[in-house]
C-alpha cells in the first residue's frame, strides 16, 4: 500500500476496466494526495526542519518565509506546472469518481449512480492518459502514497460522510450558500471529495472543495481560494480524522483566522469515538459531529447486514440460524469485532460456523487482508472472504465470545514466533525496502533517528535531519524486505487445532500507528519486547531458520521501536505494557546492546575490592525519558571488571531494574530504592531492609488527577505526571499536601527530581542498604574502595568509601557536604574517577582495551555519546559523530 503514483494509475484504470467505482476513487485520490504533498515538498529537508523548529516552539520567521520563498520558485518550474495541471485533471475524475461512491452506498441507487459511473467512465477514458506524463512521474518518483487512516484503520465508510452532511444540512438549511470544503491530509484528501458530493447530492450549489496539510505554507490556488473566502462569507468545513486533541485542525482553523475567516465560519465536521464531545482546542468553532455510536460500521456488524454478507461470500451455504454479539464502540486502537455462530445447510448437511467478523477498511484497502491470509495460509485463521468493509474469518478454540480480538492469552512459545516472523518473511517478500522513502511519516528509521536525537538537547531537531536521520537510514536498510506484521507481542496469539495462530495479521505495516519497516527481525523484536526472558531463544532459532544473523545494532534499534510504540500505548485499552514496563524495556535493550560490544569477552568477575556506582547521572543517562549508559561509562565498567573489582550498584531505582542491569553487565549486586532492598545477582536473592509501602500514600496519590504511582516499586513510593520524555515531578503543593496528612512526614522522606517525586521510608538511605547487602554477601562491614554519585542521597555512601567522589554535575549539596568533585560529568566523570583509581583512563592498557567495533556500531556508540560530557564536550563528541556518520556513508556507497 505505499504504492506509487504510476502504480495507483494503473490500479485506477484497472478498477475502472472492471467498474470499481470505490477501488478508482481510492486510487485517484492517493494520486492527489501524493501529487500536493510533492507540490508542498512535505518531505523536503528545509520544509521538515521549519517543521521540527515549529513543533518545539522555536521555528524563526524568516526561516519560514525563506522556505516560503524556495517553495515558491520551485512551484515556478515548467515541470511543476505540468505536475498541477495534470493533478486537476486526477482532481476532476476523483470527484467523478466521488459521486459515482455516494450514489452507490445511498439508498437512491439506480439510475442515478449508473449516471455518474458513465461520467467517471468518460472522464477516464479522455482525460487521463495510459501512462503517468513522463516529467511528472519523474517529479513523483520518490513519492509515496499514505493509506488513510479514516478508511484503513478507523473504520469509517462512505455512509458515515453521508450522514456527517445530512446532520449539517439541519443547522445549515440555506442551499445557496457558498461552501468550501477542506480536507486535512493525508485522510482529508479522500473525505473532502465524498463530503463534496454529498453536499451537491443534498442540493448545495455552491460546493468547492480543496485539501491542506496542517502548519504547511499555502499552495498558491488555496491561499487565492482562502481570500476569496474571506472576501464572500463563505462557510469553511474541515473534514479530518476523528480527532484526539483537536491539534492538526487547530492548526489549520489558525492559518484560516490569517487569511480573515472568522471562526464563526469554519465548521468542524468530522466523527469521533466516543460520546460526541469536541476537543477542548476545537470549541470556539460550530461543528457537526458523528458519534461513535451512529458510525455505519455498526449498522454493518448486525444481523441483517450479516446475513447478506454470508450470503455473498459463502452462496453455496443456506443460513438457518444466526447468532452474533452486539458491536462495539468503534475505537482509536482496535477494530470493531463481533463473534457470531452460523448455523448452515449445505449439500451434505448441517453444520456450525465459528467465525468472527471485523472492520478491516474498505475497497482495497481492506482486501489487504485477504491478500495476506492467502499468502499466510494455515498460519494465520482461515478467512472466508471481505464484503463491504467486512473481513469474515473462522473463530479460534478460546477466542473470547464477548470480544474476539483481544485478551489475555495463553503464553506464545518463542519457536512458533520465530517460525511465524520466517515464513511471512518468506512468503511475503517485497522487492525494495520503501521505508527509506516515508520521510517525515514516522517509519522505524525516523522513529529511532527521533528517539537517540534527544542526545543532542536543543540541537536534537536540526542534527536530527541533517546527521542522524541518514545514519539510521543506513543501518536499518532491510538486507530482505517483507511486508511486516508490525504486532507480535504475545497478547496478539491464539492456540487453535492446526498450532499457534497470528489474528491480527494484516494490520501493522499500513496502521495510522505508522512505523512502517520492511525487516522481518522488527517483527522479531516485538515478541522479544514482552518475552525477555526468551530473546536469545528467539533470536537463535530465528537465526537458524533464516542463515542470516541480525546484527546487535540492528536488534537493538529494533527493540527500541517497539519499546516506543509499547510506551506510547500504554494508556490505550489494549495495552501489552505498562508505561513503566516500556521504559524498562528500553533501557534493557540498550543495557544488553552495550553490554554485547564492550563487556562480553570479559570473564565472570573476580573476588577483588568493591566499588559502588550511582545509576543515574554517573553510570547513566536519560534517553528520550529513559536511562542509558554511554561509551565512557562502559569502558569505566569495562576497566574495573578487566582489573578485578567487583562492581555494585547503589540506585534509587527499582528491584527489577537492579536485576536487570546486574544481569547486563555482569555485575555482584546492587542496593534498590535508595537502599531499602539489598540484591544479590549471583544467587538471584533480595533482602528488603525495610518494610513494604502500604496504601498511605499510593491510595491518596492514585486519586489525584494525572499522577501516575510507579507499579516497579515496592517499598519507596515513585509518583510522577505525565508520559514518556514529557514526564515531570509532582509540584511543591501536592508534595506538601500529602506530606501533611497525618504520620506521613514521620514516615517517608521526599527526593524530588526532574521526571519523578520519590517518597522514600524514614532511616532508609544508600550507605546502610549498602551494608546490608555485605551482610548479604557473609561480608559484614566491608568497604568500598571506590563510591561514585552524584545527589544529596548519595552523600553517605560517598563517605563510606575509601574514595568517594562526584562528577562534575553534583548536586549543591554534594559540594556543600565537602566531598571530591570530578573535573568532568557525568559518564565522563565517572570515567575519570575510575581513572584515578587505576591510574590510567579506562580503556588505555592491554588489560581493558576495548573490542574493536564495525563501523555501525562505531556510529551507533558515538550517538550514544554525545552528552557523556555534558554541553561543554558536545561540539567534541557531535565531530565525532559526523565522522562516524561518514564514515558509515562512505561503505555504503562503496557497497552499491
Amino acid at each position: 500500500m505505499h504504492a506509487t503514483v504510476p502504480e495507483l494509475h494503473s490500479r485506477l484504470r484497472a478498477a475502472a476496466d472492471r467498474g470499481d467505482v470505490l477501488d478508482a476513487f481510492l486510487c485517484a485520490a492517493g494520486i492527489v494526495q501524493v501529487g500536493q504533498d510533492y507540490l508542498q515538498r512535505t518531505s523536503w529537508l528545509p520544509s521538515r526542519v521549519v517543521r521540527e523548529l515549529d513543533a518545539r516552539g522555536s521555528a524563526a520567521t524568516a526561516l519560514r518565509r525563506g522556505v516560503g520563498v524556495l517553495l515558491s520558485v520551485a512551484a515556478a518550474s515548467p515541470a511543476a506546472r505540468e505536475l498541477r495541471a495534470w493533478l486537476r485533471t486526477v482532481e476532476d475524475v476523483a470527484d467523478a469518481l466521488a459521486d459515482a461512491v455516494m450514489a452507490e452506498s445511498s439508498s437512491v441507487g439506480g439510475n442515478r449512480s449508473s449516471g455518474y459511473v458513465a461520467r467517471a467512465e468518460h472522464l477516464l477514458r479522455h482525460s487521463i492518459a495510459a501512462q503517468v506524463p513522463r516529467r511528472s512521474a519523474a517529479l513523483l518518483a520518490d513519492c509515496l502514497l499514505l493509506p488513510p487512516s479514516c478508511f484503513r484503520s478507523f473504520d469509517q465508510h462512505p455512509r458515515d460522510v453521508a450522514e456527517l452532511v445530512a446532520r449539517f444540512a439541519q443547522q445549515y438549511p440555506e442551499r445557496g450558500r457558498r461552501l468550501l470544503v477542506l480536507g486535512l491530509r493525508t485522510s482529508g484528501s479522500y473525505l473532502a471529495p465524498l463530503t463534496g458530493s454529498a453536499l451537491r447530492n443534498a442540493g448545495y450549489r455552491k460546493v468547492q472543495v480543496r485539501t491542506i496539510r496542517p502548519g504547511e505554507p499555502l499552495l498558491r490556488a488555496n491561499a487565492e481560494v482562502l481570500r476569496s473566502a474571506a472576501r464572500d462569507r463563505t462557510l469553511v468545513l474541515l473534514c479530518d480524522d476523528p480527532p484526539i486533541t483537536g491539534g492538526s485542525l487547530a492548526i489549520v482553523a489558525g492559518q484560516l483566522a490569517r487569511e480573515g475567516i472568522p471562526a464563526e465560519r469554519i465548521v468542524m465536521v468530522f466523527a469521533v469515538f466516543g460520546d460526541g464531545s469536541v476537543p477542548g482546542p476545537l470549541a470556539d468553532h460550530p461543528s457537526v459531529v458523528l458519534p461513535g455510536a451512529d458510525w455505519y460500521v455498526r449498522t454493518r456488524l448486525r444481523e441483517e447486514a450479516m446475513r447478506r454478507t454470508l450470503e455473498h461470500l459463502l452462496p453455496d451455504h443456506e443460513v438457518i440460524e444466526l447468532s452474533l454479539g452486539e458491536p462495539g464502540l468503534p475505537s482509536r486502537w482496535s477494530r470493531v469485532t463481533v463473534p457470531l455462530t452460523a448455523r448452515v445447510r449445505t449439500g451434505s448437511g448441517e453444520k456450525r460456523l465459528a467465525m468472527v467478523a471485523e472492520a478491516a477498511g474498505i475497497g482495497y484497502f481492506g482486501r489487504h487482508a485477504v491478500a495476506v491470509a492467502d499468502a499466510l495460509g494455515s498460519l494465520v485463521p482461515g478467512v472466508y472472504g471481505f464484503h463491504d468493509g467486512v473481513l469474515l474469518r473462522e473463530r479460534l478454540d478460546g477466542e473470547p465470545v464477548e470480544h474476539a480480538a483481544a485478551g489475555a492469552t495463553g503464553r506464545v512459545p518463542p519457536h512458533a514466533v520465530a517460525e511465524y516472523v520466517v515464513e511471512r518473511r518468506r512468503r511475503l517478500a517485497t522487492v525494495a525496502d520503501r521505508s527509506s522513502l516515508l520521510k517525515g511519516r514516522q517509519p522505524v528509521w525516523e522513529v529511532t533517528a527521533r528517539v537517540f536525537a534527544d542526545r543532542c538537547g536543543r540541537l536534537a531537531a536540526p542534527l536530527r535531519l541533517l546527521l542522524i536521520d541518514p545514519q539510521l537510514r543506513l543501518l536499518l536498510g532491510s538486507p530482505s524486505p517483507c511486508l511486516v506484521d508490525g504486532r507480535t507481542s504475545h497478547g496478539h496469539w491464539r492456540e487453535g487445532p492446526r498450532g499457534w495462530s497470528k489474528v491480527d495479521f494484516y494490520e501493522g505495516l499500513f496502521s495510522h500507528l505508522d512505523l512502517a519497516a520492511y525487516d522481518a527481525a522488527y517483527d522479531l523484536a516485538g515478541a522479544a519486547l514482552t518475552l525477555p526472558d526468551e530473546e536469545d531463544r528467539l533470536l537463535a532459532r530465528y537465526e537458524k531458520l533464516t542463515g542470516s544473523r541480525v546484527p546487535p545494532f540492528r536488534w537493538c534499534l529494533y527493540k527500541v521501536a517497539q519499546g516506543w510504540n509499547a510506551e506510547r500505548l500504554a494508556h490505550a485499552a489494549d495495552a501489552g505494557m505498562t508505561e513503566a514496563d516500556a521504559r524498562r524495556a528500553l533501557s534493557r535493550a540498550v543495557q544488553r546492546y552495550l553490554a554485547g560490544i564492550y563487556l562480553q569477552d570479559l570473564e565472570a568477575e573476580a573476588e577483588g575490592p568493591w566499588c559502588v556506582l550511582d545509576v543515574d547521572g554517573v553510570l547513566e543517562t536519560s534517553l528520550s525519558g529513559f536511562p542509558v549508559s554511554t561509551p565512557a561509562g562502559m569502558l569505566a565498567l569495562r576497566a574495573l571488571r578487566a582489573h578485578g573489582y567487583r562492581v555494585l550498584l547503589a540506585t534509587g531505582r527499582s528491584l527489577p531494574e537492579v536485576r536487570d542491569r546486574c544481569r547486563a553487565y555482569g555485575l555482584s549486586g546492587g542496593v534498590a530504592e535508595y537502599g531499602a532492598v539489598a540484591y544479590d545477582a549471583r544467587n538471584d536473592r533480595s533482602a528488603p531492609l525495610a518494610a513494604e509501602r502500604d496504601g498511605a500514600l499510593t491510595t491518596p496519590l492514585s486519586a489525584v488527577p494525572s499522577v501516575t504511582v510507579d507499579p516497579l516499586y515496592r517499598w519507596c513510593v515513585r509518583a510522577y505526571r505525565g508520559t514518556g520524555p514529557g514526564r515531570t515531578a509532582l509540584d511543591m503543593s501536592t508534595v506538601s499536601g500529602l506530606m501533611a496528612r497525618p504520620g506521613i512526614a514521620d514516615r517517608f522522606t521526599v527526593v524530588q527530581g526532574e521526571m519523578q517525586t520519590d517518597f522514600v521510608p524514614a532511616g532508609v538511605n544508600k550507605a546502610s542498604g549498602l551494608l546490608g547487602l555485605m551482610d548479604l554477601f557473609g561480608h559484614p562491614g566491608a568497604r568500598p574502595v571506590l563510591a561514585v554519585g552524584d545527589s544529596v542521597t548519595d552523600i553517605p555512601l560517598l563517605r563510606i568509601a575509601e574514595m568517594g567522589c562526584a562528577p562534575s554535575n553534583a548536586d549543591r549539596a554534594v559540594r556543600a557536604a565537602g566531598l571530591p568533585v570530578l573535573r568532568l560529568p557525568c559518564q565522563a566523570g565517572l570515567a575519570e574517577a575510575v581513572g584515578n583509581l587505576l591510574g590510567h583512563r579506562p580503556g588505555h592498557c592491554p588489560a581493558c582495551r576495548p573490542p574493536q567495533l564495525t563501523p555501525e556500531d562505531r556510529a551507533l556508540t558515538a550517538l550514544l555519546a554525545v552528552p557523556e560530557s555534558g554541553r561543554s564536550g558536545m561540539p567534541v563528541r557531535l565531530a565525532g559523530l559526523a565522522l562516524a556518520g561518514a564514515h558509515l556513508g562512505g561503505r555504503a556507497r562503496r557497497s552499491r
